[in-house]
Formats: structure tokens, C-alpha cells, sequence
């Protein structure tokens, strides 16, 4: 470390360069960059009416509940109403781009099948290697045995492809109702 003496003779000057660069080899250099990233609770209920009902209000309020005791920094809130097979969820999508730019430090959700029904593993992959920690709230999981969540995903696939054919219906019963019939005159011609 150099110190450059000022004109006035009494005093010694450091350059913050030199001061950073001796605290770091004596493991003094404190890193704040880590504090920039943040904790983020995320919840999703599949439909509008679980959502207005109160049900995704409920879940978020005992994420930030159980984060209380887990030292949460800069905690945020994220939600969704949507299908957990449908992985274009927008705010699953923001969750995952602040993930990759190295932003989010937690993920607290209350049962992993509100992040995903499918690609958890995945998701964990991504967050493991931008060192964001998935933190699962209910114990639930590890209740579970395979059969039942087994069962669980195909009771979702079902009710996930079931909705896609009745809104398929729905779609076509009005393209239908909207078509104009020819009128009976231009077929007397």
C-alpha cells in the first residue's frame, strides 16, 4: 500500500485503489454487491376465482409468515393465476429472467407445484446455477408417496387438456353462430 504525503506535510494520503486492494489480502474487503439481490416470495392459484376468493392472498401471507424467521432481504412478491402446466406464466417468466441476471438471492414457495407441475427439477437446475436457493415452505412434499404424486400429475394433465377442449368447443360453437347462412332467396336463383 503506498501513501503519498500532502503539500501541508501533515497528512497522508491513500489511494482507495491501494485500500481496497490491502483489505482484500488481509480478508477484511467487505463485499456489499451480495446485498443487491433479494428474496422473492412467489404464489399462483390456476384460476380467476380462487384468486378473487382470496385463496392466492392467503398463500402469500403465509409465505411472508414462514419467511419472517429466514432473515428475508428486500422481500418481493410475485404471483400468478394460471395453470401450473402452462409455463409461460408472466410472472414465473419474470421470476426466472431476475434468476439468470444473478438478482434474486431466494425463492420461497408454499408447495413446489405452485412454481411448476412439471420441470421442477429444471427450474432448480437454472436457480442452483445462478446460486438462487429454492425454498419449499410445506412439508407436504416430503409426505407424499410417488403413486400419489403420480396420481396427482395426471389429475392435472386431465383437468389442464379438458379445459383446452371445452374452450376448443366454446371457440367453434361461436365461429359457428357467427357464420353467415346464405339467404334462402340467393338459393331459389
Amino acid at each position: 500500500m503506498k501513501a503519498s504525503l500532502l503539500p501541508s506535510g501533515t497528512h497522508y494520503r491513500i489511494a482507495p485503489e491501494d485500500l481496497c486492494e490491502f483489505l482484500d489480502s488481509v480478508g477484511l474487503l467487505f463485499d456489499d454487491t451480495a446485498d443487491l439481490r433479494v428474496d422473492v416470495v412467489y404464489g399462483r392459484v390456476s384460476t380467476k376465482a380462487q384468486a378473487t376468493r382470496g385463496d392466492l392472498e392467503r398463500q402469500i401471507d403465509s409465505l411472508k409468515a414462514y419467511t419472517a424467521d429466514k432473515n428475508p432481504k428486500n422481500l418481493e412478491v410475485i404471483t400468478d393465476v394460471g395453470s401450473g402446466l402452462n409455463d409461460h406464466r408472466r410472472g414465473l417468466m419474470s421470476l426466472m429472467r431476475r434468476v439468470e441476471a444473478n438478482e434474486i438471492s431466494r425463492i420461497f414457495v408454499m408447495n413446489r407445484d405452485r412454481l411448476t407441475r412439471f420441470g421442477w427439477n429444471y427450474l432448480k437446475l437454472i436457480c442452483d446455477s445462478h446460486g438462487t436457493e429454492l425454498v419449499v415452505a410445506s412439508s407436504d412434499v416430503q409426505n407424499k408417496t410417488e403413486s400419489e404424486e403420480l396420481a396427482e400429475d395426471i389429475i392435472a394433465i386431465i383437468h389442464s387438456f379438458s379445459g383446452r377442449l371445452y374452450g376448443m368447443r366454446s371457440r367453434l360453437k361461436t365461429e359457428i353462430a357467427n357464420m353467415e347462412l346464405p339467404d334462402e332467396d340467393d338459393n331459389r336463383e
